[in-house]
């Protein structure tokens, strides 16, 4: 058995010494597919994060991908897509937006593999119309309390309508103290939840999306932080 598994090691696998030749089977293998999911066996391992970065900078050069999704949270990641894309000087250099994942993992993507990708995605996409450049988003739901600051913050600079609705959804999780673990509990023995508050918040900046619309994915931000928010609740 041991020496079957040894021969298909060696058949099908190849050895990566350089970025530049040894990955060109594994792009040459895409052709029109929509999507490409990167793995990796463990979180952390600086060579994963190297290669999946070169694999990464090949299918946006080679085959005009635009849309880099990541296990992480979408605020923090909203950040390094803000940066990358230009539509804020808040930071400096990427080392600098990386200070935005404070969220345990934070050595998932606060990471130095990290920073060289995001200067060369900042560095692709200068020169791009908007609707061309590459960005960078996250896609988990955990991040309860720090997607409703994000609303907040930009409903009271707004001073939307919706803002009212935000708070009241805000407030029913302030006895928490951020702690979803005592959200839980409550929700489950207690049935002390906010369900019915971050649905109403869901569904009116839904229903108002369009007024948030502008050239730096405001509506877009808005409105994924919202349902990462009522996910998280109905997560927790």
């Amino acid at each position: 058995m041991v020496d079957k598994i040894i021969q298909s090691i060696q058949q099908h696998s190849i050895p990566l010494t350089n970025f530049k030749d040894d990955l060109d089977p594994l792009i040459s293998a895409i052709t029109n597919q929509k999507y490409i999911l990167l793995g990796e066996s463990s979180h952390g391992t600086s060579e994963f994060y190297q290669i999946r970065a070169e694999i990464t900078k090949r299918l946006i050069l080679e085959k005009d991908f635009t849309f880099i999704a990541v296990e992480g949270d979408w605020p923090a990641c909203q950040q390094v897509n803000s940066y990358i894309k230009g539509y804020s000087n808040e930071y400096k250099n990427a080392l600098d937006v990386l200070a935005s994942f404070k969220r345990w993992p934070t050595w998932m993507w606060a990471n130095e593999e990290l920073i060289d990708l995001i200067e060369w995605l900042k560095e692709f996409n200068q020169e791009k119309p908007n609707e061309k450049k590459v960005g960078f988003y996250g896609i988990d739901i955990y991040s309860l309390w720090e997607s409703m600051d994000e609303i907040l913050k930009y409903l009271e600079k707004r001073n939307s309508l919706n803002l009212e609705v935000a708070r009241k959804a805000f407030a029913c999780f302030e006895p928490f103290h951020r702690e979803a673990e005592k959200y839980a509990l409550s929700s489950a023995f207690y049935q002390e939840g906010c369900h019915e508050e971050v649905t109403r918040l869901l569904m009116e900046i839904i229903a108002n999306k369009h007024v948030y619309q502008d050239s730096r994915e405001s509506s877009l931000n808005v409105e994924v932080n919202a349902l990462i928010t009522a996910n998280a609740e109905n997560y927790y």
